[in-house]
């Protein structure tokens, strides 16, 4: 079929054409990113010969997937969002107008959701529309027949709308058990938990909650579960101690309740810890993530090992942490916590170009990524910085509350839609960064990272009152500075 191109294209990203069914291939597994090159997924593996439910999951993928790529400004959760209101719409008012569905879009969505998903029900929110191109992407997925209007939901489109509706996050109340608020949670963002919780919390006595939370969180909760209930405890501050106390002789919760008043966990509750964390992750996230918690936070050479550690915590979830694990492993899939990425680290607006090129871990956060860019522009980290990511803002939550954490995001999430992020650094001077990940490899042998491998342009005095305005590109000085950073995974 024909494919309209811009004239200069540097990346498949430069076709617009190609968003929609790219975005699809990759969330079903027909493509695999590995290196910067698409190769064949696990899923084109099996086609053209899958079950019938396997099919049916596949689609139910793609569709808020196909969303996100018809509106940039939506994620994939917002997108879910998104389709469920739209759907909603079309089937209790077949053939609406735009107009019509915007407007029956935010009676469903109310405004407790992001700008991005009010907007989109929004006509002032952008010059052009969304939602002509959302009708299209459902209408090329079989969920919407086209018509007079906006068109009619098919029997596929209704499929998709009851399995959107089950999978919609369940309202949280003050009416709801200690466990019932544990398990919604478990659905909800980790940073998002505390806000999520306050019609609950806000209904209870602190330390009743907290006893509540608790005794809901011990050893039978699965592990991301209890991490949702410790968070809220933890948030509760001094009026929950007596509950921690009485939590301490319980297996589960006793490392949790003794690293709070300790700086430095025993062997056994620091390990008990590290698998809790892992499961919760593979829960969550799923295996990939789980191998990168063990990783980092067992000690031992080798997974094997580690998995025998795994073993010998007791852990409720130890044989399912262990199980998925080695059946991720048995894949051939390379670990994210055995990657590396190499980063082109530029200062804009900058003649002679700046620019530095680095190699860090993939699994490193954010936080890591901005004391590595401080080492590598001589800067002194005395002034506020944030990232963005998408849409999103990270930094340190401390100092700015709106930002997002940015120990919680790793470099391996925060590229996985985009080559691209930013990087500002003091809200005064506007020392802007454009940082863009230019390979994943395998880790450099004989060599730690992070490290500087090369570089151009002297970089200015971050705060100037006279004499030398720059810092000139010293590689051998950067990487000695890098060698005693301490603050690596």
């Amino acid at each position: 079929m024909d494919i309209a191109a811009p004239a200069r294209v540097r990346t498949a990203a430069d076709v617009v054409a190609l968003h929609r069914p790219w975005r699809i291939a990759v969330t079903i597994g027909f493509l695999n990113i590995v290196d910067g090159q698409a190769r064949p997924g696990p899923a084109l593996r099996r086609w053209p010969d899958p079950d019938d439910e396997t099919v049916r999951g596949m689609w139910l993928a793609a569709l808020p997937a196909a969303l996100a790529a018809s509106a940039p400004d939506l994620d994939e959760a917002e997108a879910a969002i998104c389709a469920r209101a739209l759907l909603t719409s079309l089937a209790a008012h077949p053939d609406a107008t735009p107009d019509e569905l915007r407007r029956h879009g935010r009676e469903i969505i109310g405004y407790a959701h992001s700008e991005a998903v009010f907007g989109f029900f929004t006509s002032w929110y952008r010059l052009t529309s969304p939602l002509p191109a959302a009708l299209d992407c459902l209408t090329e997925l079989g969920a919407v027949q086209a018509g007079p209007g906006g068109g009619t939901l098919t029997q596929l489109g209704r499929l998709g709308l009851d399995e959107l509706l089950a999978r919609a996050p369940r309202p949280i109340n003050d009416e709801l058990t200690a466990a019932e608020l544990i398990a919604r949670l478990a659905d909800v963002e980790p940073d998002e938990q505390w806000q999520a919780a306050q019609p609950w919390l806000a209904a209870r006595d602190p330390l009743a909650a907290a006893q509540d939370l608790l005794s809901a969180a011990a050893t039978a909760a699965p592990a991301d579960q209890r991490l949702a209930a410790v968070e809220l405890v933890d948030g509760l501050g001094p009026p929950a101690d007596p509950a921690w106390e009485a939590a301490a002789a319980d297996q589960a919760l006793g490392p949790h309740a003794r690293a709070r008043s300790s700086s430095e966990p025993s062997e056994p509750d620091a390990t008990w810890l590290a698998v809790e964390y892992a499961a919760a992750a593979l829960r969550r996230e799923g295996p990939d993530e789980a191998h990168s918690w063990l990783d980092e936070c067992l000690p031992g050479d080798g997974i094997d090992f580690r998995l025998r550690v795994v073993e010998r915590t007791g852990h409720p979830a130890a044989a399912e942490l262990a199980a998925g694990v080695t059946a991720f492993l048995a894949t051939g899939a390379t670990p994210t916590s055995a990657r590396t990425v190499q980063l082109k680290i530029s200062l804009d607006r900058m003649r002679p170009p700046v620019w530095r090129r680095v190699l860090l871990p993939a699994t490193a956060p954010l936080r890591m990524l901005h004391e590595v860019i401080q080492i590598v522009m001589h800067w002194d980290d005395d002034h506020l910085h944030a990232f963005t990511v998408g849409r999103n803002r990270y930094g340190d939550p401390f100092y700015s509350p709106d930002l997002g954490d940015e120990e919680g995001l790793r470099l391996s999430a925060a590229f996985a839609g985009t080559d691209t992020i930013t990087y500002r650094y003091d809200f005064g001077d506007c020392w802007d960064h454009t940082v863009r990940c230019e390979k994943v490899l395998d880790p450099p042998k004989g060599a730690a990272v992070p490290v500087c491998v090369t570089g151009r342009g002297d970089a200015p005095v971050e705060d100037w009152t006279g004499g030398p305005d720059t810092v000139a590109f010293d590689l051998e000085g950067i990487n000695r500075r890098l060698a005693r950073y301490e603050g690596g995974p």
